[in-house]
């Protein structure tokens, strides 16, 4: 989903955000949780990242 060159950071209980350059978007993911364990590899960011495709697929 994301194009090569997106770069981001990760907060400390899971909120994420990358930048796209080549698509021009910005993604945030707001979560706030101790016990989020690897939010890098989590699911609701893999859900996020799907849900965010699909959105931008159909404007």
């Amino acid at each position: 989903m994301l194009s090569p060159g997106t770069y981001g950071h990760g907060g400390v209980h899971g909120t994420q955000a990358w930048i796209d350059p080549v698509k021009g978007v910005a993604y945030i993911l707001m979560v706030q949780r101790a016990d989020f364990p690897n939010s890098d590899d989590s699911a609701v960011r893999h859900a996020f990242q799907q849900a965010a495709a699909r959105a931008l697929a159909e404007r």
